[in-house]
């Protein structure tokens, strides 16, 4: 059996679309030759990979089963092509990375800047998002590293080892909240105060309703609901709102004397991130040298 490059691209967009007509669309191929190509790539393997049906098609047991391997042979399959291209002098350095807000806005400019400063030429592709959407592109190829808490569940990624960065999580306000100025402050005098709080199902807010619960109370009502991170520490900023954030997402404006973290200790919460790769496949030289990188800078 021969696994080809053609035959794998083929087989997973079929199998991502659920369709040979959109997928034969994407490849600028007829459906008939497309529908050729994965027949004989079913002969080649031996086994069926599809169920046809009359308004598309799904995966076998076996596709199933055969999408993670294709996945990754065609991402080493990118990263050795541009690695390649880069020792030819044909092109730069790729790193995809993905973070979560705090560490895409407070780390990753540090770490960038230390490559740039020993003049490697590379290009950096962000990604921000939830510790789901990270563990779901790096599954799928999509990024090569994510920096995330300790929440990706999924079995093709792994934890890169030896990392130990941590951010405090605590109730902030702006400097010129009537409690910026308590030394210490209580749960009634946070609990009773108005909020801008991320949505219900993000985890920032279900980690600060543990902390609510766990005292005995109950959380407060939410005056401004965000999607956005940064958002809460825009509204906490410019208005008397409360908001819950790690220091990460609002270092400089604390940094400014725009706002600051609340004594309150039933509600801080010390959290830890870990770095995360792809279980299979090799790092490309950029991404390794990212990598090192920004293990040094978070460290510090």
């Amino acid at each position: 059996m021969r696994l080809e490059h053609r035959q794998l691209r083929a087989f997973l967009l079929i199998a991502e679309l659920g369709s040979v007509g959109r997928a034969a669309k994407e490849l600028h191929l007829t459906q008939p030759a497309l529908s050729r190509l994965i027949r004989e790539f079913e002969r080649s393997c031996g086994v069926v990979l599809f169920e046809r049906y009359p308004l598309g098609m799904r995966l076998t047991e076996a596709g199933q089963s055969l999408v993670p391997f294709a996945r990754s042979i065609l991402h080493d399959i990118a990263r050795a092509e541009e690695t390649l291209g880069v020792l030819s002098g044909a092109g730069k350095g790729v790193v995809r990375v993905g973070a979560i807000a705090g560490v895409a806005r407070q780390i990753l400019p540090n770490a960038v800047k230390s490559l740039l400063d020993r003049n490697l030429d590379i290009q950096v592709y962000l990604l921000e998002g939830s510790g789901g959407e990270l563990a779901s592109a790096l599954a799928d190829g999509s990024i090569d590293i994510a920096i995330a808490h300790d929440d990706l569940a999924d079995e093709e990624v792994s934890k890169v080892r030896g990392t130990r960065y941590f951010d405090c999580c605590s109730v902030v306000c702006s400097t010129e909240h009537p409690l910026a100025k308590k030394a210490q402050c209580s749960l009634d005098d946070v609990l009773g105060a108005q909020w801008v709080l991320s949505r219900p199902e993000a985890t920032p807010r279900k980690l600060l309703q543990e902390l609510v619960h766990k005292a005995g109370r109950t959380m407060p009502s939410a005056t401004v609901e965000t999607t956005s991170p940064s958002a809460v520490a825009a509204f906490v900023r410019r208005t008397h709102l409360l908001g819950w954030l790690p220091r990460s997402l609002y270092a400089d404006e604390e940094e400014a004397g725009q706002i600051c973290a609340l004594d309150v200790p039933q509600l801080a919460l010390l959290r830890r991130y870990f770095i995360y790769r792809r279980r299979r496949g090799v790092l490309s030289p950029a991404a390794a040298a990212f990598l090192n990188d920004f293990k040094m800078v978070a460290e510090e």
